[in-house]
């Protein structure tokens, strides 16, 4: 293998690496040094034993194929992060409305606990709904009993199992439910809420919709228009 090859191998493992951790400037640096070496190999050849054409074209080839790698990966950087500002864009404009989004968080602040909306496909027989603490410990189980198919609405007293009231903090829901013939039913549940600011996490834009509440800006299922006339999108 000649210099130009290993410098082309050396720099293939550099642009599998760059997927996380994406440098333009080491990318370039690639290319000046493959550049470099292959200048420097015509320089020091034995005139006696120039190199042959064959494989000098082939290295010019090799060359090409990293300025094109490095090209691509310019290109993939600049379409991420163009998705990432219209992401932004979108999510800045839901401030102000009250969206519907898929989660089973609940906020207890002073006693009061937010709503939280779970659909059943079909009629239960059984439905049980758990509140969790921060732990995944099991505070409360509320039995609605036999439940009609549809969106079903359920807002948390804030107690315990012993009529105790909980402390302030965030919880989680967590619906099981059967049909008639004793079978389990998949629920999803929603939660509502008026955004009121973005946060990032991670290159992912969360929604603030309020009590301490964070929704993906992919997990909404529903927006309410703030104006007065109640309308609503999908």
């Amino acid at each position: 293998m000649s210099y130009a090859s290993s410098i082309l191998a050396a720099s293939s493992g550099t642009s599998a690496a760059s997927s996380t951790k994406s440098d333009s400037a080491t990318s370039a640096l690639g290319m000046d040094a493959f550049l470099q070496l292959l200048v420097t190999q015509l320089q020091y050849q034995d005139p006696l034993d120039p190199m042959d054409d064959k494989a000098f074209v082939a290295e010019l080839a090799q060359f090409s194929s990293l300025e094109q790698l490095t090209e691509i990966n310019s290109g993939i950087e600049g379409l991420a992060s163009l998705g990432q500002e219209q992401q932004l864009l979108g999510a800045v404009n839901f401030i102000g409305k009250t969206i519907e989004a898929t989660g089973t968080a609940v906020s207890l602040n002073e006693g009061t606990a937010t709503s939280v909306t779970f659909s059943l496909p079909d009629d239960a027989s059984t439905c049980l709904v758990n509140v969790l603490d921060s732990t995944g410990n099991i505070v409360r189980t509320v039995d609605l009993g036999s439940t009609t198919a549809g969106d079903v609405e359920f807002t948390w007293d804030g107690k315990d199992y012993d009529g105790n009231v909980m402390d302030d903090g965030q919880y989680q829901v967590a619906v099981t439910a059967t049909d008639a013939d004793g079978e389990v039913m998949t629920v999803g549940s929603t939660m509502t809420g008026t955004v009121t600011g973005i946060q990032q996490v991670s290159g992912t834009y969360y929604l603030d919709i309020g009590n301490g509440r964070y929704v993906a800006f992919t997990d909404i299922t529903n927006v309410i228009n703030s104006s007065s006339d109640g309308e609503v999108d999908s």
